[in-house]
């Protein structure tokens, strides 16, 4: 009965969670209806569910107190900004989409909207498989006491999939919406976010791993294989 509970309670914070990103604005901005809403709100409900899993099968997140970014004051700036730039971004993009009038030719149309539908898609699978090979230690940023390097299966590709994970959706996102806007808003708030939160991260584990994780730094790339 208890991890019911909790299991409910999750999935209602994640519906709200959605509620406020994407059905709100939506609703607003009365395309609640078009199959582009509704798709991208199925595939985040999918992508949050993750979270959902981890914490019902090993149990709730570290305090946010304890996170390390929420710790530092340049962390506490970064967080607001990114809070502020995620819900400006999901509401620009889903308000420039419902006035736009720019008519594409529908091959071209189609061609995005695949493009923006695979990197949703994408961005799930990563998802499900960096949360899957963490387990426990899917967590804020903080160090247990019983804390281990994780480096195999898709880890041993970069060291940040599930950030990597949230890019590929979030610019699904922009992209199935056809918004410009949004994506102008969206790399300047990854930016912040990311840019600050991998730093904090790789230096609190080069504190707790040293060599080791030096080490692995040099065999991996941070977000994309190959690439950076």
């Amino acid at each position: 009965m208890k991890i019911f509970l909790k299991f409910f309670g999750l999935i209602c914070s994640l519906l709200g969670l959605i509620g406020f990103l994407i059905i709100l604005p939506a609703w607003q901005f009365e395309i609640l209806g078009d199959w582009r809403v509704i798709f991208l709100s199925v595939s985040y409900f999918i992508f949050f569910l993750g979270t959902v899993g981890r914490v019902v099968q090993y149990g709730k997140l570290a305090n946010r107190k304890d996170d390390r970014q929420v710790q530092a004051t340049s962390g506490r700036l970064a967080s607001l900004i990114t809070i502020a730039g995620l819900i400006s971004f999901h509401w620009l993009s889903l308000y420039s989409f419902s006035l736009s009038n720019i008519e594409f030719d529908p091959v071209i149309d189609r061609y995005l909207i695949s493009i923006g539908i695979s990197l949703v898609c994408v961005g799930i699978i990563v998802s499900q498989v960096a949360i899957n090979t963490l387990g426990k230690f899917f967590d804020r940023l903080t160090i247990k006491t019983d804390h281990q390097l994780v480096t195999e299966g898709i880890y041993s590709l970069v060291r940040h999939p599930i950030y990597t994970s949230y890019i590929f959706l979030f610019l699904g996102f922009c992209i199935v919406l056809h918004s410009l806007s949004g994506l102008g808003l969206l790399l300047a708030t990854c930016f912040t976010w990311f840019g600050n939160r991998i730093g904090i991260e790789e230096q609190m584990l080069e504190e707790k791993f040293g060599k080791e994780y030096q080490s692995y730094c040099d065999q991996t790339k941070r977000l994309f294989p190959y690439l950076y």
